[in-house]
Order: structure tokens, then C-alpha cells, then sequence
């Protein structure tokens, strides 16, 4: 009989592993017993529990109240996100997010060191709830050194909607295009007409958007230069 040890991803055929062992040293092989030892961050230390462990804890927290044991077993979600890279978000971009939004540099408070273009990412609040993974869009150097653009992009939404209250179209130009759409100097669904000031055209109008457009084309080929640079130094 052997013991060994392997590190694996999920959907590795342990079992047919072993058949395949004993088929190379010509003596014949099968399994015998699999224990996980670690999954994720997770391994064979105080994070692990039993059903029973479950069991004794509910019966302690209803016929005593004493949640102590409770807390000790069942274990926050962020536990399994703390190996990954932070980006801290404002509590008035979070609701956004929730909806798929992606992250820009507006609603950013805080980020790590280690953050590269592609990095898998976590989005967490200023109480340290997860928000979403995300796939980091710029490098922590991008971060600090720039004044917009797209910071991640989600990949999978962890928090409910609604958690935390909706803040987008409360801004200033926001008020102020919805005044200007119930007044009919915009058409319903917000564009210019001729009623459309001159002032409100200088930053919306179709000049101000190619600018725009231009600005956000020439941050994209920076970050294009950035992540051939890191690529080409970790070859």
C-alpha cells in the first residue's frame, strides 16, 4: 500500500490516477481512500467543520442563546476572497456594481499594491463586504497616476442588490439634464434639440463626446502599452 500527496484542480480523476500508477509499476492498483486536505484557502485547521460541529452549535444557540459556537462554525463569505488583490469602493458606486456596472476611478477609495491588468480581483466595501470578483482593467501604478477610466470590469457579483441605496443619476448634471428634459429643452430621451443651451452643449454636444471618445481611446492605448511591457518583462 502507498500514500502519496497531490495538489490538483477540480475534476481530477484521483481514482483513475491511481489504476493508471499501479498500470506503470506492473503490480496493479486502485484506490483506496481519498481525503481532501485543503480546498481553496481552506485546509485541515480551524476553518474546517463538521455537521455535527453545525448541529451542536444550533442546539446551543436555541436552547441557551448563546451564538458564540454559531459564529465560530458558520463563517463570513470574505474568508475565501482573502488571498485576492482589494480595490475599495465607495458606498455610493457599490449599488451600481451590484447591477453589473464596471468599476471607474471615481468610485474607487483605497486599492493594493499588487494589482496588474488581468488580475483576478475582489470589490469590497468600507466595512470589508465583497462586492464582486472583478477582472482588474489597469495596474496599481495606472491607478494612482490617473484621473478616469475603467478600473475592473465584474466577473461575478457577490452582494444582493439594494444593499446598499441607489446613488446613481443624483448628480449635479444628472439634476440638471432631467430639469432641462421636463422644461423641453432636451427630447425625452435626453439628446439636444434646439431649445438645448449653448452651454449645456459645450460639455454634452457632439464635440464634447468625440473629445471624449478621443480621451478614452488614447487611456486605452496606455494601458495596451502597459500590459505589453508586463508581459514582455515576465516572459
Amino acid at each position: 500500500m502507498g500514500i502519496f500527496w497531490i495538489k490538483c484542480e477540480a475534476g481530477t480523476y484521483v481514482r483513475t490516477m491511481c489504476v493508471h500508477m499501479g498500470l506503470l509499476m506492473k503490480t496493479g492498483g486502485h484506490m483506496q481512500e481519498l481525503r481532501r486536505v485543503r480546498s481553496g484557502i481552506l485546509h485541515e485547521d480551524e476553518t474546517q467543520v463538521t455537521m455535527h460541529d453545525v448541529l451542536d452549535a444550533q442546539y446551543l444557540y436555541e436552547q441557551k442563546k448563546d451564538e458564540t459556537y454559531l459564529r465560530r462554525v458558520v463563517m463570513p463569505l470574505e474568508i475565501l476572497l482573502t488571498s485576492y488583490p482589494r480595490i475599495v469602493v465607495k458606498d455610493t458606486a457599490v449599488n451600481a456594481i451590484c447591477y453589473g456596472a464596471k468599476l471607474t476611478l471615481p468610485g474607487v477609495l483605497r486599492f493594493d499594491n499588487n494589482i496588474d491588468i488581468g488580475t483576478e480581483i475582489v470589490l469590497i466595501t468600507t466595512k470589508g463586504e465583497a462586492i464582486a470578483v472583478a477582472i482588474a482593467e489597469m495596474s496599481t501604478s495606472v491607478i494612482a497616476t490617473c484621473d478616469h477610466g475603467i478600473v475592473a470590469k465584474t466577473k461575478r457579483v457577490i452582494m444582493d442588490r439594494e444593499t446598499y441605496p441607489k446613488k446613481w443619476g443624483l448628480g449635479p448634471y444628472a439634476i440638471k439634464k432631467k430639469k432641462l428634459v421636463t422644461e423641453g429643452k432636451l427630447d425625452k430621451y435626453g439628446n439636444p434639440n434646439e431649445n438645448t443651451p449653448k452651454d449645456y452643449l459645450k460639455i454634452f454636444g457632439a464635440d464634447a463626446k468625440k473629445e471624449k471618445k478621443a480621451e478614452e481611446t488614447e487611456v486605452a492605448a496606455e494601458n495596451n502599452v502597459y500590459k505589453f511591457f508586463f508581459n514582455f518583462y515576465e516572459i
